[in-house]
């Protein structure tokens, strides 16, 4: 990207809505827009969309663009390829990258939306000044990111750090991917969920009853955590038992990883202290000495991802 191209395109992509900003490099938001995917509509009409809010978001700057870079769930193979992303249907190997280079003439970057958000955390919030850092996002699933030595990791095929996925409990629930106990079976929003439902649908009292309206098929992480905050004792129960289990999942990720920060980021993390003081206690029960670092919050939020993108555009082109 030229410095007579200094603002960059970026998107987040997913299932239930696409965020577009229009940036600097330097990683100032100028201005930004959310819609509603509608993946249902299949893959052109959400493209021809995205392609419109694109161009809206950009407007005069349009001739000052030097690149799009975008987030999407699920894996990207080298050639910026989403192989299977898993909350839209009928995109399965899209050449993304190709398809918008065509569209807009411009260089495209393309990234897993949490490894993004890692970078977005290292760049430009929480983990700014260390070169090592783990990020976990925790919302419907469980995803994550990792710095080592200050450079996004992703492994031989770009598919590295599927932090969801390491196993917790080898006799825990059915996880989406197939296998047993995964970390986004136990600790994920969806979990947290599930589990307390489970426990209601035995017998136990609840105010997340209340709460639901009596349906519990509207019961949500946040709605757990709103009875949690309210004193509930299955609430927190619940919520305790996820954050005890992060903490194995975050431990497993200090042994490995030996980073100096470990960021929670989702909206599960909103729930902060909640879940991260279990997080933490069973860390310092379980990792070796030496290992145990600062477990924070994100603090760049819903941008995280949108940052990260413009962050992979200077780590790309070698302009960072």
């Amino acid at each position: 990207m030229s410095s007579e191209k200094p603002f960059i395109l970026a998107l987040d992509l997913g299932g239930t809505n696409f965020r577009v900003a229009l940036a600097s490099r330097e990683g100032y938001i100028l201005r930004r827009a959310t819609a509603p995917t509608n993946a249902i509509d299949g893959r052109e009409r959400v493209m021809r969309r995205i392609n419109q809010c694109l161009r809206e978001i950009a407007s005069a700057e349009i001739d000052g663009v030097g690149a799009i870079s975008l987030g999407v769930a699920g894996p990207i193979d080298q050639n910026g390829v989403v192989l299977s992303p898993p909350n839209l249907p009928g995109w399965d190997n899209t050449p993304l990258r190709s398809l918008w280079e065509e569209e807009f003439r411009v260089p495209v970057y393309i990234g897993n939306d949490c490894n993004l958000a890692a970078l977005g955390e290292y760049r430009f919030g929480a983990g700014m000044g260390r070169d090592n850092i783990v990020y976990i996002a925790i919302g419907t699933g469980i995803g994550g990111g990792v710095i080592i030595d200050g450079r996004l990791f992703t492994g031989s095929g770009g598919l590295a750090t599927e932090l969801g996925h390491m196993t917790i409990d080898p006799s825990g629930p059915r996880c989406n991917c197939g296998n047993t106990g995964c970390l986004e079976a136990l600790a994920s929003g969806t979990a947290i969920a599930r589990a307390a439902v489970e426990r209601i649908q035995c017998g136990e009292a609840s105010t997340i009853t209340r709460l639901a309206t009596s349906d519990l098929g509207r019961v949500t992480a946040e709605t757990v955590q709103t009875a949690a905050i309210s004193g509930d004792k299955l609430a927190r129960d619940v919520i305790e038992r996820a954050g005890r289990d992060l903490g194995i999942g975050i431990t497993n990720l200090l042994h490995l990883f030996n980073p100096e920060l470990v960021i929670i980021g989702g909206g599960v993390a909103m729930m902060g202290e909640l879940i991260l003081n279990p997080a933490r206690k069973t860390v310092a029960e379980r990792a070796m000495p030496g290992f145990i670092v600062p477990i924070v919050p994100s603090s760049l939020g819903d941008d995280a991802g949108l940052l990260g993108a413009v962050a992979l555009v200077g780590e790309s082109s070698g302009l960072a």
